[in-house]
């Protein structure tokens, strides 16, 4: 054997593994970075990759291994005329699979980096905004969020860099779609989710259609279907149950608070509202609140807070004031 011939088989080998690597359910950012860097590394790879993803995809692996299943295990027991096509049939499932491979070689070889998108996206505050991505997934963003996303052949990668987003995962079968935000990960194939980066610490995931995985390092995972959340930060975990409807409340300008704080409370408020809240006393944002606010009325919920915690507000020209 050449060493070239030994060099392509070493490649082919290569492709069918990470075929088989991505095809998987879920993997990680440094799985997808790894085989970002294999793909890119080299146009054969990806001529391999597409021959094999080909295969894969089609229906042409299934049909000859129920070809091969229903073959006769004694061929001369047929009369000539009676055995079946298998080498025609073969030549069919081949041909098929050669049309398909062919195709992908051809546009994956106009270079790979080509066939990238990457896109940033950002809602000023005071609005909400919703983006439709190349894969046809939808995002709809509170005010002040900023993401960026990258979409390749065989990989749906968002950072969520702040704020708080909705996702209505495109489903696909290949490719994971994942959201890291901060040192958290989601990873989902086609769901409905919600990520909100509460502060550089805490994120809070709420699942309203499918499955989700989260990942928030050091060995820490969770799957999460639908119905559920957590939140993580700070060292703590805790689980959300309750998420009811098919989106969250944010979206029509409510806000479903479970014990929590005054000053997360007023993040919320502070996204849709032209005037910013902000906390005369930085002590008052510890205090707990449990209830549905319309955050989408800063006025209202500056009542209940008053009323629940004997506090006082005003209104000023640029902001409003919460104080003791």
């Amino acid at each position: 054997m050449t060493a070239q011939r030994q060099e392509f088989d070493v490649i082919d080998r290569e492709a069918a593994e990470w075929v088989d690597r991505m095809n998987r359910p879920l993997h990680d950012a440094e799985v997808a970075a790894e085989f970002d860097r294999w793909i890119m590394g080299d146009p054969r790879h990806v001529e391999s990759y597409a021959r094999h993803q080909a295969l894969w995809q089609s229906g042409s692996l299934r049909s000859a291994l129920e070809v091969a299943e229903a073959a006769p295990d004694d061929f001369g027991t047929f009369e000539d005329e009676a055995v079946p096509n298998w080498a025609g049939q073969a030549w069919k499932q081949f041909a098929g699979f050669a049309a398909v491979a062919l195709c992908l070689v051809v546009v994956l070889s106009m270079g790979a980096r080509t066939l990238v998108s990457e896109s940033s996206y950002a809602a000023a505050r005071g609005t909400s905004r919703e983006v439709v991505l190349p894969d046809g997934s939808k995002v709809r963003m509170s005010g002040g969020t900023r993401m960026d996303v990258r979409i390749t052949p065989w990989s749906r990668e968002v950072a969520l860099q702040n704020g708080e987003a909705f996702f209505d995962v495109a489903h696909e079968k290949v490719r994971t779609f994942s959201v890291n935000a901060g040192d958290s990960r989601v990873t989902v194939l086609g769901t409905a989710f919600d990520i909100d980066l509460v502060d550089s610490q805490t994120r809070v995931v709420r699942v309203y259609r499918g499955l989700v995985s989260v990942d928030a390092g050091a060995g820490r995972q969770w799957r999460l279907p639908a119905g559920n959340g957590i939140e993580v930060g700070g060292g703590r975990v805790r689980s959300l149950g309750d998420v009811r409807g098919d989106h969250p409340g944010w979206i029509d300008g409510w806000f479903d608070a479970d014990d929590t704080s005054v000053q997360q409370l007023v993040q919320r408020i502070n996204r849709g509202s032209d005037l910013p809240v902000v906390l005369a006393d930085p002590g008052l944002g510890q205090l707990l609140v449990t209830g549905r606010f319309q955050t989408s009325d800063p006025e209202m919920v500056l009542e209940a807070l008053a009323a629940i915690h004997d506090l006082q507000w005003r209104k000023e020209k640029a902001r409003y004031v919460l104080s003791h």
